[in-house]
């Protein structure tokens, strides 16, 4: 595993339909800061990738984000694509698998700006589709603290279902990644006999469609089959928690950087480039 403090490489122009592939590594963790993985490793090849095909786009300009491999400690499992509204000013770049030595590091998806081999935004996108034919309990009183610092937003706690019983997570402070965002909590809504779970995370002003996922459930533990399995398979990774406030909440301006050649797998999402109207070129 590359060692904490090395930073890596992004390479890769991105596109909505057909995303570049970039390699970063995370930066130190902050000084006393709970000691947390800075990316997921995998003992061998990830599995080459099956056919995916987008389900139909949501809303306009939404997003496609390819699905992936990945290692939870034991086996590969797959990880699905999932629909994400566009942030503005940035480009979304799909993660991969690199060979480090005699085994394999995930290089983070993310926010990039346009034109630029620099993802400032590493995140993951889950559609988890968590649902009960169980009513959620009664929100849980909750005293605020004092805020840690200007401009941070309270994030009120709330219920989730873990497969076999409600639990609930706390509320907490959270700063925005980016100025300008606004926080958009999770909820429940009644859709027939079920009760459906709509993450919440940040959003642009005035939209409730979140660009930067927050998951702040990721800890809570559940099996195989359950939606937010590979959350709380990845739950120590900066692209699962990094937003969620807390001790590791966000660095307000730590970045990922270009270094080293790059060694990509079959399993890594297609790489392509745009040349010229309408043209793609996969390599």
């Amino acid at each position: 595993m590359t060692p904490r403090g090395l930073a890596c490489v992004v390479v890769g122009l991105a596109s909505q339909l057909a995303l570049g592939q970039t390699a970063p590594v995370a930066a130190p963790d902050d000084e006393g800061a709970e000691v947390l993985d800075a990316s997921p490793t995998a003992p061998s090849a990830p599995p080459v990738l099956p056919s995916e095909s987008p389900s139909p786009r949501p809303f306009a300009g939404a997003v496609w984000t390819s699905g992936h491999w990945y290692w939870d400690g034991g086996e590969w499992r797959f990880k699905p694509g999932a629909w994400i509204a566009p942030m503005p000013g940035y480009q979304f770049i799909n993660g991969f698998w690199r060979q480090e030595g005699h085994g394999w590091q995930w290089v983070s998806s993310g926010w990039a700006r346009p034109g630029l081999t620099v993802v400032e935004i590493p995140i993951d996108v889950v559609n988890e589709e968590v649902s009960t034919a169980q009513a959620p309990p009664p929100v849980q009183g909750e005293a605020q603290s004092l805020p840690p610092t200007a401009g941070a937003t309270w994030a009120p706690g709330y219920w989730y279902w873990s497969g076999h019983g409600w639990a609930w997570v706390e509320g907490t402070w959270v700063t925005p990644p980016q100025q300008g965002l606004v926080f958009v909590s999770p909820r429940w809504v009644r859709r027939g006999p079920s009760w459906v779970f709509v993450g919440g995370g940040w959003a642009t002003p005035g939209s409730f469609r979140i660009v930067i996922p927050v998951y702040r459930h990721a800890r809570i533990a559940v099996r195989w089959g359950h939606p937010g399995y590979f959350l709380h398979s990845w739950h120590r990774y900066p692209m699962v928690h990094r937003y969620d406030g807390g001790r590791h909440g966000p660095d307000g301006g730590r970045h990922w950087r270009e270094r080293g050649p790059r060694h990509h797998h079959p399993a890594s999402p297609a790489r392509e480039h745009r040349h010229g109207e309408g043209r793609r070129h996969r390599r």
